[in-house]
């Protein structure tokens, strides 16, 4: 309890948004109303979140879906401009874009990053992925690289990203995968830079993400191993003398009673599952990442029909609360949260859980 505590103190506010709501979100279950984007529900959804009080938004980036008869993410917005369009017309919430290093160049990326960075007035946030999708690699003609030497690339491309945002005269950069004459980039961030974060669980990438970005984004196995991890990437980030916070994600079923969440969650993980697309996800992960073994996603496939492997928070609105609580007692900083149907039940979360979270400490008021 002392340890809990302990790291409970480190964490004031747990910061709550919302992830993948630009594309068909993370269910891989044919439960009939599960999200379908449009730009219509995605404007009023995040003017919704905004107004609940909730932090920030993380998109996908997806270019092909996962097949099945419900095609995970093979409905998704462009990231970029998905980003772009809503800090236009939002005034505080945090909006993440997500940026695959292997298909975009830095200096599009600097100029892209820039650009929202003075539409939002400093409330971009740029999610760096180093591409482990095979198919959609193929889909590009690029070469899949192996997975450190993929990180390594990603290094180079944000040194040149980096070095874009903070010199004022042309420069010249020649490395083992960029080689750049006369380079200069404006405008610049308000800040110098944007908010950085990667997912990494494997060797190389949460090196990256510690040595490099503000955040790393970790898949929440259990609250004792998060614990562990949050305490872990707390350590190593000193050890280099940085600051480096954890963000995970969710899956939310949140119903008047314990009962009617369970239930929900079976039928949409269960009995609803979209296996040939389950099948077709843990393929493509198990094969392409090296971050966890297949054994891992055989005993995780209920969290990929409900929530892409994220953390499943099943119950009423009390149940979720606390299991909201015990999260930010590992010491995470945000969590990402996903729903079957974003609008139709992000009202309900808003009503009944955030006050609560208001009441026990674990989220600040306004």
């Amino acid at each position: 309890m002392q340890q809990t505590s302990s790291v409970a103190r480190l964490v004031d506010h747990l910061e709550l948004g919302l992830f993948g709501a630009n594309s068909t979100g993370t269910s891989m279950s044919k439960v009939p109303g599960r999200w379908h984007p449009t730009w219509e529900n995605n404007r009023d959804l995040v003017l919704a979140a905004e107004a609940a009080g909730l932090d920030f938004h993380i998109p996908l980036a997806r270019w092909k879906g996962h097949g099945g008869e419900s095609d995970p993410l093979g409905v998704t917005f462009d990231p970029i401009v998905w980003t772009a369009s809503l800090l236009a017309i939002t005034r505080r919430i945090k909006l993440f874009t997500t940026v695959h290093t292997p298909f975009t160049h830095p200096l599009v990326a600097a100029k892209h990053l820039a650009t929202m960075d003075q539409i939002g007035e400093g409330r971009v946030g740029l999610n760096i992925v180093s591409g482990w999708h095979r198919e959609e690699a193929d889909m590009f003609g690029i070469p899949q690289r192996e997975h450190d030497e993929r990180y390594e690339y990603t290094k180079e491309w944000l040194d040149v990203l980096l070095k874009l945002w903070t010199q004022n005269r042309p420069f010249n950069h020649e490395g083992r995968f960029f080689n750049l004459r006369g380079v200069i980039a404006d405008p610049k961030p308000r800040g110098g830079k944007v908010t950085l974060m990667s997912a990494g669980a494997s060797r190389a990438g949460r090196s990256f993400a510690i040595g490099r970005c503000d955040l790393l984004f970790s898949i929440l196995t259990s609250l004792e191993a998060c614990r562990d991890e949050v305490a872990k990437v707390k350590e190593d980030g000193r050890g280099m003398d940085r600051r480096v916070d954890v963000y995970t994600g969710a899956f939310i079923v949140c119903r008047p009673t314990r009962k009617e969440a369970e239930a929900y969650h079976e039928h949409v993980s269960r009995e609803m599952a979209d296996e040939p697309a389950i099948d077709n996800a843990m393929r493509q992960l198990g094969v392409n990442c090296h971050s966890f073994t297949p054994e891992f996603y055989a005993a995780f496939r209920g969290r990929f029909a409900s929530g892409y492997g994220h953390y499943p928070i099943v119950g009423d609105p009390s149940d979720v609360a606390d299991q909201l609580r015990r999260v930010r007692d590992t010491g995470v900083r945000g969590l990402a949260l996903s729903f079957i149907d974003f609008a139709g039940e992000l009202p309900y979360f808003r009503d009944e859980v955030l006050p609560r979270l208001v009441e026990m400490g674990v989220r600040r008021a306004g």
